[in-house]
């Protein structure tokens, strides 16, 4: 299969040809990547590289933003290093996915940040992958890592996480994706109604674009002064000028929702999502598989019951191991205010789990 570094094209002279009729085909690409490509994720690569690598993608949930923003850096891979921030319960889907569309990177070219002080494979990596958990005040030793080395692509996986103005986050962030030559923002929930929520987004791709916060604010955000008792304050949590607000962000943002591309998508997309498993229940899982491999070399007067219930136990283990990744998996659904979802579940332990995370992100 050819390889995308035997094509000696300078960068301009493809985006040329991708503006043309014949850009649908995408020949930088890997094979497989390009023929699972859908139209609709074909225009939004192509939307993006014409604005230079850097965009907001916001299509609605389940509409393959993923592999949208993996075409995308995969065009810049010359300029790599490239860091992925996402949720932190999707570090390793997003790690299989890349290591699936793009075949020619080694597993060992590709770092999962596992706390606040691995950082030693960060210089070396060609791919980074860090979830936003780790990005607090104490991440000193991570922090400095991130600000030293020079990401020139950077995708931020549900960028809405970078809301606030005033999260630590979001101000470890600002810096490293302004740095950047490109930037690949990805939300299903771009609040188009909360004007607020967006300026830390477009502040990220494009520095004082709409001006400065006061700027923006007053602009778009129907910014008035409100008291608290004797103290005056800033109010920004309203809307104002909306029409004009959408007309310059979709020269930045490009969103489609599943009603508009219906015909495009398949019946039914399954998805699995890998999680890191807790050393204690590793542990018993082991215990109990080392216990099932003995009963299956055992003759055959083992007892039905004695193998029954070990599997019973078995299932149970399962699901306390996957118990927090599915917690911190709804809360990430949760996000999305306009999103609905049925979650199916069994044991206590995960029916608990579900439900701490609807109560924690205050839907209940």
């Amino acid at each position: 299969m050819p390889r995308v570094h035997n094509i000696k094209k300078p960068l301009t002279s493809q985006i040329s040809c991708l503006t043309s009729q014949s850009y649908k085909e995408l020949d930088f690409l890997p094979d497989k990547l390009r023929a699972k490509l859908l139209p609709f994720q074909k225009e939004g690569i192509s939307f993006a590289l014409k604005r230079d690598g850097r965009c907001m993608v916001a299509d609605e949930m389940g509409l393959g933003k993923t592999i949208q923003a993996i075409a995308i850096a995969y065009f810049y891979k010359e300029e790599w290093p490239l860091l992925i921030v996402v949720p932190s319960s999707l570090r390793y889907p997003w790690t299989e996915e890349i290591e699936k569309w793009i075949p020619e990177l080694d597993p060992e070219e590709i770092s999962v940040i596992q706390n606040k002080t691995d950082v030693g494979r960060i210089s070396t990596s060609k791919v980074t992958v860090l979830g936003y958990g780790l990005l607090t005040t104490d991440a000193k030793t991570l922090i400095d890592a991130l600000n030293h080395q020079n990401f020139n692509v950077v995708i931020v996986d549900e960028s809405h996480y970078m809301k606030s103005r005033n999260a630590t986050r979001s101000k470890i962030l600002l810096p490293v994706v302004q740095k950047s030559k490109r930037a690949i923002l990805l939300t299903g929930t771009p609040a188009l109604g909360r004007p607020e929520e967006l300026f830390m987004q477009i502040e990220a791709l494009f520095p004082q674009k709409f001006g400065t916060w006061t700027d923006y604010a007053k602009r778009y955000c129907n910014a008035r002064v409100r008291y608290f008792g004797k103290r005056p304050q800033w109010d920004c949590r309203g809307a104002s000028n909306l029409n004009e607000l959408h007309q310059l962000l979709s020269d930045i943002m490009i969103r489609r929702l599943k009603t508009e591309v219906l015909t495009q998508l398949p019946p039914k997309i399954r998805q699995r999502i890998p999680f890191d498993l807790p050393s204690a229940a590793a542990k018993e899982l082991n215990a109990s598989f080392e216990e099932w491999e003995k009963l299956m070399r055992a003759p055959n007067s083992v007892a039905t019951e004695t193998v029954m219930g070990l599997i019973t136990r078995m299932f149970k283990q399962t699901a306390i191991a996957k118990a927090g990744a599915v917690k911190d998996y709804i809360k990430m659904m949760l996000q999305n205010d306009s999103l609905k979802f049925l979650v199916f579940a069994h044991h206590l332990i995960m029916l608990q789990a579900c439900t701490e995370a609807v109560i924690e992100n205050k839907y209940a």
